[in-house]
């Protein structure tokens, strides 16, 4: 093996050691989706700033609804600490003619001389006081209930600054601050409001804890904390999170500049029928629109004819304000190839000139300038596989991605592939049920040999594989994605 007969992985191990991210540019926020950042973004300030509601309900004080030790607050039961709760229901009023017990004066329960005993308002407006009250037993339901005065609302957006106090509830809705004094959220669905009161089911409610249905202050980011590191390739997500957490813009690494020219005095433009001996320059669309889709700025300069002058200026007028340069055909041995001597007669320095490929032998790298340019062969399939096995992950190199290769999984053949002798062939196939079907042709200059491709099977050097060998592959598309 030369030099320039390089094989797969040693050429594309030389193409990103020669490639590193380009410099960070600032963008905002809604021109960032697909850019990858280039520093690491840090909350400017705690989310959410405050304890929030997470439903629409009633701001409430837990304690407020919390049972006596022991008690047993589901439908129809109430087991007392030393004494059960107070039971309205038809079951326990006195019958007819029976005796009331005198009240219990003993010491353990009489009022100690001197002590005041607390007024109850008891009137249709009042509070039901935790203590005094309590959660009781509806008479009609069974359930334990307990009532609340209502004190106000808070609304996302329009905090108040009223306080909560004991027996009282305040209207919230979901992501409206809590009011001062209260430390819990029951659910709109689990009370009852008639007029200025309240009552909560506690059957429904179940047990109400401080923080039931509230969200923390700082719960989802503390103040300072990343929120994004370096390399993130930033989706509406991210940018959503950047956006909360204080940022307008961001650094990224700035798109590479790609120019495609295509070469050959055989090819008309896209629209017009070709003649006798001549095709369509499908390539540079073909190459343009894969570019874009690796994240590049593409600039298409159309097509250049075999004249070694004409050419060399194309390329050097393609060279300039690029990053990367994109050129199909003229790169292999006849005599019409002009690419590669118009390259050196630039100075262009070369980096390899052949791989260890079948479609795309003839596949050179060099660098013009402040340009890397990559000359790949003019049959469709040869232009198709050099891009996506080394400038697509140029590209991505360049933008600052960490995973720049396509993803790679290991497949069964659904069908045989043909080997390439000494060198690695890239058979184009289909992913059917999870099987790689070998597309039917494999014609480097049949454009019908991409159409529907998913999958690039990497058959390594030798006679080929049989149906229901396994073998690596790199991903293009998944099936079952538009």
């Amino acid at each position: 093996m030369t030099a320039d007969d390089l094989e797969l992985a040693d050429a594309l191990a030389r193409v990103l050691s020669a490639c590193a991210p380009l410099p960070g540019e600032r963008r905002a926020l809604r021109a960032a989706r697909g850019c990858v950042l280039a520093e690491a973004l840090h909350a400017r300030w705690a989310m959410p700033g405050a304890d929030v509601s997470t439903m629409d309900g009633w701001a409430v004080r837990a304690a407020d609804l919390s049972p006596r030790t022991g008690e047993d607050l589901s439908a129809g039961t109430a087991t007392a600490r030393g004494a059960a709760a107070t039971d309205l229901s038809a079951e326990t009023a006195t019958p007819p003619g029976a005796s009331v017990p005198p009240a219990d004066l003993s010491a353990e329960t009489a009022t100690p001389p001197g002590a005041s005993v607390p007024s109850i308002d008891l009137s249709p407006g009042a509070a039901t006081i935790p203590g005094a009250g309590g959660p009781r037993k509806d008479r009609s339901s069974g359930t334990f209930v307990v009532e609340l005065a209502v004190v106000g609302e808070s609304a996302a957006g329009h905090p108040s600054a009223a306080e909560v106090g004991p027996g009282q509830a305040m209207r919230i809705s979901t992501g409206a601050v809590l009011p001062p004094g209260a430390d819990a959220v029951v659910a709109q669905e689990d009370v009852r409001r008639e007029g200025e009161r309240l009552r909560v089911d506690l059957a429904r409610a179940g047990q109400i804890r401080p923080g039931h249905f509230v969200r923390r202050a700082g719960s989802d980011l503390a103040a300072g904390v990343e929120i994004l590191a370096p390399g993130t390739a930033l989706r509406p997500g991210d940018l959503a999170l950047a956006a909360g957490a204080g940022h307008a813009d961001v650094l990224v690494h700035r798109p590479p500049r790609v120019a495609v020219l295509c070469t050959g005095d055989e090819l008309v433009d896209i629209g017009c029928p070709p003649g006798h001996g001549q095709v369509v320059s499908s390539n540079g669309l073909m190459l343009a629109l894969q570019a874009e889709a690796a994240g590049a700025d593409v600039r298409d300069l159309g097509r250049v004819g075999d004249e070694p002058e004409a050419l060399r200026r194309a390329l050097a007028d393609a060279a300039a304000g690029a990053d990367v340069v994109l050129v199909s055909g003229g790169i292999s041995v006849g005599d019409h190839d002009l690419v590669w001597p118009a390259l050196l007669a630039l100075g262009a320095e070369p980096i390899f000139r052949r791989v260890r490929l079948r479609p795309g032998r003839p596949l050179a790298f060099a660098r013009l300038g402040d340009a890397w340019v990559f000359a790949l062969p003019g049959n469709p399939a040869s232009t198709y596989v050099g891009f996506e096995l080394f400038a697509r992950p140029a590209l991505r190199r360049l933008r600052g991605h960490q995973q720049v290769e396509r993803p790679r999984r290991r497949v069964v053949l659904a069908g045989p592939a043909e080997g390439a002798g000494r060198r690695t062939h890239c058979v184009r196939a289909r992913l059917v049920d999870g099987r790689a079907e070998p597309l039917p042709s494999q014609v480097s200059g049949a454009l019908t040999s991409l159409r529907g491709c998913d999958l690039l099977v990497l058959v390594p050097p030798g006679s080929g594989l049989p149906a229901g060998a396994e073998a690596d592959a790199l991903v293009l598309a998944d099936p079952g994605v538009a």
